[in-house]
Parts: structure tokens; sequence; C-alpha cells
């Protein structure tokens, strides 16, 4: 099932647990990580885009 460390999904849930009503479990935990890496990524690539759109170099 996890392609996460158990412990990193129970951080995940420690983390996100106030944000939630009910309790969650390692699969909401792993869908939890799965988006926000989602998110992370799609972030870095439009990022990228816009800087070769605009001429500019990648740190």
């Amino acid at each position: 099932m996890a392609k996460y460390p158990k412990e990193y999904l129970e951080k995940t849930i420690k983390l996100w647990q106030p944000y939630s009503p009910e309790p969650l479990t390692l699969a909401d935990a792993q869908e939890i990580a799965d988006n926000v890496i989602g998110l992370y990524s799609y972030l870095l690539e439009l990022k990228k885009s816009n800087q070769k759109d605009h001429g500019e170099t990648i740190p």
C-alpha cells in the first residue's frame, strides 16, 4: 500500500490532523503526501516555464 515510510505518514497525520474533523488514516496521509508533492512539482515546472519565457536563468 504505502510508497512512503510509515514514519513519514505518521508525521503527515500529525501535521494535518488539526485541519481535519475526522481522524486521518495512513491512506489519507499517503493521499495528502501525493497531493503536496504533486503541487510542489507543478509549482517548480511553472517557475521553470516562467523563467524560460522571460530569459531568466534557473538557480
